[in-house]
């Protein structure tokens, strides 16, 4: 698991642990505390969508950043071979009219 996976796990269990410890401290009825929960639960899940989308929308930059680097680098070798192959074609067939 890398960092930004450990932050966001730590994050959203500390939310959840807080939010449970508040909610069942509280003195509310049985009915009010799991409204206070279900409500939570789901700013929670937002939360934690968000970031997981954030960090995916990051992972899709990065990506496309890299696959454009690899082109680059992928037709550059492309061009230098074909040039060599040129060069090479053109040396043979000057030494075989030699």
């Amino acid at each position: 698991m890398n960092n930004t996976a450990k932050i966001i796990t730590g994050v959203v269990a500390g939310a959840a642990a807080g939010l449970i410890t508040g909610v069942l401290m509280a003195p509310d009825s049985g009915k009010k505390t799991r409204k206070k929960i279900a409500k939570g639960t789901k700013e929670l899940v937002s939360t934690a969508n968000e970031a997981i989308s954030e960090k995916m929308d990051l992972a899709k930059e990065k990506y496309s950043e890299t696959m454009e680097t690899a082109k680059g680098k992928y037709n550059s070798s492309l061009e230098t071979a074909a040039e060599k192959t040129k060069n090479g074609v053109d040396k043979a067939s000057k030494a075989l009219h030699a």
